[in-house]
């Protein structure tokens, strides 16, 4: 009900002010539109606050209501039916055939032939032979030889020594601590306990290494080369010459003849019989299941919306005539003559 007072106060707004607004304009092109002729300027007028009354009135809504209709459909629904049909089917039909076919058979005989042989024959032939003797003799020769000698030498030498040193780090402390807790009322019913972090400074000591430089004295060995003679052992081949009989192999070649088994292959004819197979068309009956689409008349109740019309009564607000008071601010027209020429607005008063 508030919402349809709000609503209803809002439209008797928006057509209270609509007709001033087009006045206005009407009078801004220099007509007066739906108002009056203008009145005598005897002295300017503004306009009183209009009072604002509400009127019952009687307005027409509509709200929906479901009923339920019943309506015919087509049904289909799916009716097997048993039939004959006639197919035809490959069968596999065996027969005797009296066939001519080749064989091979292997037939086995003797054959002479003739082959190389190599036959090793030796003869003593002479040769001239050269042999080498082994002499030895002694041959000098010089070599190096590095003779040590040790030489003190002052080097740098670095060490490192550890010296403590004190640094500052930030770690991350955990600890228990007791948070009072209170009912949904407010009162305090307890304590709770809570971990909480917290980042403490500390100290620690740190061994740094700090390298030193210091001199010192090293015994070096130093190898010095120095050049000897001696006297080493040198073979020699010397070569001699000398005629001498050796026996020589060689192969020579002699034909003989052998005989062999050669195996030939004789072809004959032979009648074999074989079973051949063969498809033969045949027919035959079946029985199959045909479903067949039948229709049928079906009452059934579907919802249907309809709109109804209601009556209520509701308070719209109306404005009561405009008067306009006397006022020395701006030029404009008679109070009485704009009030009575207002029809319920504004009318011309500024």
């Amino acid at each position: 009900m508030k919402r349809l007072l709000v609503t209803g106060l809002f439209v008797a707004i928006a057509a209270f002010l609509a007709p001033a607004a087009a006045e206005a304009h009407g009078r801004s092109q220099g007509g007066y539109g739906n108002c009056a002729p203008p009145c005598p300027p005897v002295m300017s007028c503004a306009p009183a606050p209009a009072p604002v009354q509400y009127v019952p009135q009687t307005v027409t809504r509509y709200r929906q209501e479901v009923t339920w209709k019943e309506v015919e459909e087509t049904v289909y629904q799916s009716v097997p039916r048993q039939e004959k049909y006639q197919y035809t089917v490959s069968v596999p039909v065996t027969r005797p055939v009296t066939q001519t076919v080749t064989v091979y058979q292997q037939v086995q005989r003797p054959v002479q032939y003739t082959y190389n042989v190599c036959v090793p024959v030796t003869t003593n032939e002479e040769r001239v032979v050269t042999t080498y003797q082994q002499v030895m003799k002694p041959v000098p020769y010089n070599y190096t030889v590095l003779v040590p000698r040790t030489v003190q030498r002052t080097v740098q030498q670095t060490s490192y020594q550890c010296v403590p040193e004190v640094v500052q780090q930030t770690v991350p402390v955990c600890r228990t601590i007791q948070v009072p807790t209170c009912d949904p009322c407010g009162n305090p019913c307890g304590y709770t306990c809570q971990r909480v972090t917290e980042y403490q400074t500390v100290s620690r000591t740190v061994m740094k290494r700090v390298p030193v430089v210091q001199n010192v004295v090293i015994n070096e060995v130093v190898c010095e080369s120095v050049v000897k003679q001696g006297v080493r052992q040198v073979c020699e081949l010397v070569p001699s010459t000398q005629k001498v009989m050796v026996p020589v192999c060689r192969m020579t070649y002699q034909p003989q003849t052998a005989t062999r088994i050669v195996c030939e292959v004789v072809p004959t004819q032979k009648q074999i019989t074989v079973n051949v197979c063969s498809m033969e068309q045949r027919q035959e009956w079946g029985t199959r299941t045909v479903c067949e689409m039948v229709a049928q008349k079906v009452n059934r109740k579907v919802a249907v919306c309809n709109m109804v019309p209601y009556t209520e009564t509701i308070n719209v607000p109306v404005t009561v005539g405009t008067s306009c008071y006397a006022s020395s601010c701006n030029p404009g027209y008679a109070a009485s003559s704009c009030g009575s020429q207002g029809h319920g607005r504004r009318g011309c008063c500024r």
